[in-house]
């Protein structure tokens, strides 16, 4: 207690400013990368524990997918039970959640965000949703700054230095990507900062990083293995970033329709229900698309195009080409519904993994359609890994933190060039298409005047 009360004084006194950001930000990125392993391992063994259940019960002999139908829904209402009953709080979106709170220069997050967000988003992934873990741990990591800031007795100033700093502290620590972590405080949620925020932010990311490191290993989520393959020329890179950029936006208002729907219906149990069954009947015809879908994603990028369409009502292999792509084309529309509905109908999840699935996907049809039709020759592989950049760039309106999470996740550095190109055509397409278009705002601006319109 009286060390607690030396550091408060300390604090009071403002001493070193400077010195106490980096200190306490440091702090904050260690629990920041724990509870990003506590997030994966929750979603993994909830996953794994499902699977192993429901494989000794009859339904899964008559049809192994049947099963598939039921469990977004499951996830999406005990995820609504936690939220309404245990944690007292609505999580949904909780990106948006962040930024209501540094608008309305209100930085007292409650204590109980820091471990309910996590609970709740491995429930709805863990069950089948199709979405991200990056919102909820990004809306843990702000509560732990905040919390830490209050307990020290902090000005609001500093305060909502901790938020951004605890915010990107947990999008590093659930990529194990420390750039791309400091890159989302500083372009999704466009929070100011100086030199030594700065500073701050980056070494609580690293410490996020390295923290999840230590309890996952060196491993990479998306290993890129390929080698000896052709470049591809600058051109086709511009093509794809434009054909990504095209997708984005059609990925943006669809889940835009979505979300307005939901949000119109008057009772909230129709909302869960609508919600938790689409998901269930996407995910019976396309079962790659469980959870953040990363085994897929590495198989993508590596030329192997076998496991996407694997299994499933809608099951293909590439010897029909044609088909095939078909199928392609309708998982990237089916993504983004069973996305929206996993994150906006009482699930708790993230966005950004979807879009790098979807650049994975798009890529990959990208890549097969120019050889059918076309007869060029580009690699797969190489498609699909530029392709995440560009979907990322052109939904999330966040074109630099695309370049650098693609090529942190993967260990790509070598391609960072044709990343960045293709992040570059996509962005620029949406731009073109949508000039006052952003991640977060026009979202909810979107939102609102439709839901005027509808009314």
């Amino acid at each position: 207690m009286i060390a607690i009360e030396k550091i408060k004084d300390w604090c009071r006194r403002n001493e070193n400013r400077n010195a106490f950001i980096l200190i306490f930000a440091c702090i904050v990125g260690v629990f920041a990368g724990f509870g990003a392993f506590l997030l994966k391992s929750l979603i993994r063994y909830i996953a794994l524990g499902l699977h192993l259940g429901i494989s000794h019960i009859g339904i899964a002999r008559i049809n192994p997918d049947c099963w598939l139908l039921l469990l977004p829904l499951a996830g999406i209402l005990l995820a609504v039970f936690w939220q309404k009953k245990v944690a007292r709080c609505d999580m949904v979106h909780s990106t948006r959640h962040i930024v209501e709170y540094l608008n309305s220069r209100n930085y007292n997050i409650p204590g109980r965000i820091i471990f309910n967000p996590i609970v709740a988003c491995g429930i709805t992934l863990g069950f089948g949703g199709s979405a991200g873990a990056e919102g909820p741990i990004a809306y843990a990591g702000a509560a732990t700054g905040s919390r830490l800031g209050r307990a020290l007795g902090l000005d609001p100033d500093l305060l909502r230095i901790m938020i951004g700093i605890g915010a990107g502290a947990g999008i590093a620590g659930i990529f194990k990507s420390p750039v791309a972590g400091m890159l989302f405080t500083l372009e999704v949620l466009k929070m100011n900062m100086g030199a030594a925020p700065v500073i701050g932010l980056l070494m609580s990311c690293v410490f996020a990083s390295v923290t999840c490191y230590a309890f996952t290993g060196t491993s990479l989520y998306l290993p890129f293995s390929q080698t000896g393959i052709p470049d591809v020329p600058f051109h086709w890179i511009c093509l794809l970033g434009v054909f990504c950029g095209i997708y984005s936006v059609a990925y943006n208002v669809i889940t835009h329709g979505m979300q307005v729907f939901f949000k119109t219906r008057k009772r909230a149990w129709v909302t869960w229900l609508t919600g938790g069954l689409t998901a269930g009947v996407i995910l019976m015809m396309f079962p790659s698309i469980y959870g953040e879908g990363y085994p897929i994603m590495t198989q993508l990028i590596n030329g192997d195009v076998n496991g996407v369409l694997a299994s499933g009502f809608l099951s293909e292999t590439p010897a029909h080409t044609l088909r095939f792509m078909a199928l392609l084309a309708a998982l990237l529309v089916m993504k983004a519904l069973a996305t929206v509905c996993s994150n906006s109908a009482g699930g708790v999840a993230g966005d950004f993994a979807p879009t790098l699935f979807a650049g994975a996907v798009g890529g990959t049809l990208f890549s097969m359609a120019m050889q059918y039709f076309f007869y060029i020759d580009i690699p797969v592989s190489l498609c699909a890994l530029f392709a995440m950049s560009g979907t990322f760039a052109g939904i999330v309106h966040a074109p630099v933190m695309a370049i650098f999470l693609v090529t942190e996740i993967s260990g790509t550095f070598q391609y960072i060039f044709p990343i960045t190109l293709c992040a570059a055509a996509s962005y620029f397409t949406v731009k073109l298409i949508h000039p006052a278009g952003t991640y977060l705002a026009t979202r909810n601006d979107d939102i609102a005047a439709l839901m005027k319109n509808w009314n």
